[in-house]
């Protein structure tokens, strides 16, 4: 398997991962489902998730993700372009960064707000990785 098929395979996985998190955290926002998470010390998935920093401009951060990913399921399955996939790669990481602060802020780590993370750093690494490739 080539590299760019790898890449493709990886990128479709790590925009899985991330849009299953962001999903679930939706459904957790919007019923009576209850987080599966610990709410003591450090761990703590409702205090990140209820803070003044859940939403932006009004829009909740979990609705966010799940736009964020179905958004790359595009970019990487339907558009293909490079530039695009860096971009909005980019992107999201500007966010991801805004929301560790905000954790750090809430003195509290969301462990589905870190895989979220951890994808979205991953679908940057590789699409930064897939933009020395031809188009």
């Amino acid at each position: 398997m080539g590299v760019e098929r790898k890449i493709y395979y990886l990128s479709l996985f790590f925009a899985s991962v991330g849009l299953l998190s962001s999903i679930y955290l939706t459904v957790t926002k919007y019923t009576s489902l209850q987080l599966a998470c610990p709410d003591t010390g450090v761990i703590d998935c409702t205090n990140v998730l209820t803070s003044q920093y859940a939403s932006l401009y009004g829009v909740p951060n979990v609705i966010l993700g799940v736009v964020f990913f179905v958004v790359m399921f595009a970019v990487i399955t339907l558009v293909k372009n490079k530039d695009a996939f860096v971009i909005l790669s980019g992107i999201g990481m500007a966010f991801v960064l805004y929301y560790i602060y905000a954790e750090y802020m809430v003195r509290s780590i969301c462990i589905y707000c870190t895989v979220v993370h951890i994808s979205t750093i991953a679908l940057l690494i590789l699409a930064l990785i897939n933009s020395n490739g031809k188009d």
